[in-house]
């Protein structure tokens, strides 16, 4: 996983969105502008939707990351932003991948609110593509924020090692999901003391600071390697799915506090933008739908690692329920952070299951 870290500190950058509607002419924002793109298209002849977050990389060059689905399914598939080593100024997207297991990719140009070129399938299909950003009725539109700082842990050297905090978040234009969003992003509590992101982030990466500092006083020494001395603790938000008024996000919790890698996770959550409210499990399915759902997602896992037996790839031998989930209009994904039922390497894993099959429990 591909963790974003920036070298300026902003106080705040926010992207001004262009009014709903079904215009394809909208024109994609500055390369320096950390924002939410939503893209309606085809490849080949199939309908797809695209959420697309696009930011700046550890060099401070643009990179894209999100979710595209298959209309047919709505099965969410995670990308990144690749290098373009053919030297045209091309957008390459990666599909996220199972250890070696071959991949999807975009290959094309981002222009004038147009993304088009070539989609090659992980059995190496080829077929055109041609995606239009755009905000359909149903589908929410935001404006994004970061929010970042730095600081050296001496700053009388040079070289010292530094602590990064940083707020990346969407701000919709509904007084009711700017407030369901922040409690994603900083919990219930919280959320009613600090009312918006800005005093959230200026609270949270005061105490950052204030601990970052304290904990690595004695342990600097000049000229000694002091790398793992570059903390770093970042919130990320990230769409996993946008239309027919259903929402659905996740916050990304980054921290690095020395070690041999950084920890993270994500909460996802979904939104019925028509009752304006949060969607529950309760919301979905009947009283002691627990065993068909564990059943369903258990089937599902192990389709996609391919095997009969999970204890041979994860912790587990079946994948329960674990409140961590989100919803696509014909299915819902659950999500299971690093550790909790697979390994570190093995990534964040969502596993997804169709509506059709749990008819028996769907309210």
């Amino acid at each position: 996983m591909k963790k974003l870290f920036f070298a300026l500190f902003l106080a705040s950058i926010a992207f001004a969105c262009t009014p709903k509607g079904n215009d394809s002419t909208k024109q994609i924002p500055d390369s320096k502008d950390f924002a939410y793109l939503h893209f309606v298209g085809t490849i080949g002849n199939e309908p797809i939707r695209m959420n697309l977050l696009q930011d700046l990389d550890f060099d401070d060059n643009p990179w894209y990351n999100g979710y595209y689905h298959y209309e047919n399914t709505q099965e969410p598939i995670g990308f990144y932003s690749s290098t373009d080593s053919t030297g045209q100024g091309q957008l390459i997207l990666t599909e996220h991948s199972l250890g070696d297991e071959p991949f999807g990719s975009f290959i094309g140009k981002l222009e004038k609110g147009v993304y088009s070129g070539e989609y090659t399938s992980a059995s190496g299909k080829k077929s055109s593509f041609e995606l239009k950003l755009t905000f359909p009725e149903g589908t929410q539109e935001f404006a994004a924020m970061r929010l970042e700082k730095t600081e050296a842990a001496d700053k009388d050297r040079k070289d010292s090692p530094k602590g990064h905090f940083g707020y990346e978040y969407f701000i919709p234009s509904e007084n009711w999901l700017k407030d369901a969003l922040l409690q994603e992003m900083v919990g219930d509590s919280l959320a009613q003391v600090y009312k918006n992101p800005q005093k959230a982030f200026d609270a949270e990466q005061q105490q950052f600071f204030k601990d970052y500092h304290e904990e690595i006083a004695g342990m600097l020494e000049e000229g000694e390697d002091d790398l793992y001395l570059n903390y770093d603790a970042d919130k990320t938000m990230e769409v996993l799915f946008n239309q027919d008024n259903l929402l659905s996000i996740a916050v990304m919790d980054y921290s690095y506090a020395g070690g041999a890698h950084g920890n993270y996770g994500s909460a996802c959550a979904s939104f019925d933008l028509v009752k304006k409210k949060k969607i529950n499990l309760e919301d979905v399915f009947k009283p002691g739908y627990e065993t068909v759902l564990t059943q369903a997602l258990t089937e599902s896992a192990k389709k996609k690692f391919n095997t009969q037996d999970l204890s041979e790839i994860l912790f587990v031998d079946k994948v329960e329920p674990n409140g961590n989930f989100f919803l696509t209009g014909k299915g819902i994904c659950f999500n299971y952070v690093p550790y909790e039922i697979g390994s570190y390497a093995a990534g964040e894993l969502k596993v997804f299951v169709p509506f059709e099959e749990l008819k028996e429990i769907i309210k």
